[in-house]
């Protein structure tokens, strides 16, 4: 039996930890601090699932870490693995639509803070996936007037996240130039 893809938020626990080392609260926390929790909402109890998730795929480990009398914490870090995992997932463009409010997000985010130049090429590599993706709209034969209405729908959602795109990837060009 194949493993299961990860979910988008054992995904963010892995970038976070691309990061630094960090415990649970502390990757609690930082979610909200920075407003990921707009984009992928973890809470305590659910980020814990998703670091035995990956604990158990071999892309994390731990180290136990006493800090005075409080009750010791788990550090996690990636592992090999995990880090080739990450920055391979953070550097992939989705395919699908609606995955750019939550994966793109997510690889976003982390890249602008990893590698700025990767987070470019994402950028780009996004703008040219959502322009396959309209030309694959504009080249099916649609027979029924409901195949119709979801092709529509479909087409009206990709130009409007490329729009989006293109002046994102424009403001972040104007941003290097300025520096």
């Amino acid at each position: 039996m194949a493993e299961r893809p990860l979910l988008p938020g054992e995904y963010a626990v892995l970038a976070l930890l691309a990061l630094r080392p960090m415990h649970g609260y502390e990757m609690t926390a930082f979610i909200e601090e920075e407003g990921l929790s707009d984009v992928c909402p973890v809470e305590q109890s659910t980020l814990y699932t998703y670091l035995r998730n990956v604990e158990a795929r071999g892309l994390v480990t731990w180290a136990e870490e006493r800090v005075g009398n409080r009750p010791p914490r788990k550090i996690f870090e990636l592992t090999p693995a995990g880090n080739e995992l990450i920055h391979a997932w953070l550097r992939r463009p989705v395919g699908r639509m609606r995955e750019v409010r939550l994966e793109f997000l997510l690889k976003l985010f982390f890249l602008a803070r990893l590698d700025p130049d990767a987070h470019r090429e994402l950028l780009a590599g996004q703008v040219r996936a959502c322009e396959v993706y309209l030309h694959a709209l504009d080249a099916r034969v649609l027979l029924a007037p409901f195949e119709q209405l979801v092709v529509q729908s479909k087409r009206s959602a990709a130009e409007a996240t490329l729009n989006w795109l293109t002046r994102y990837a424009q403001e972040v060009q104007e941003q290097v130039i300025r520096k």
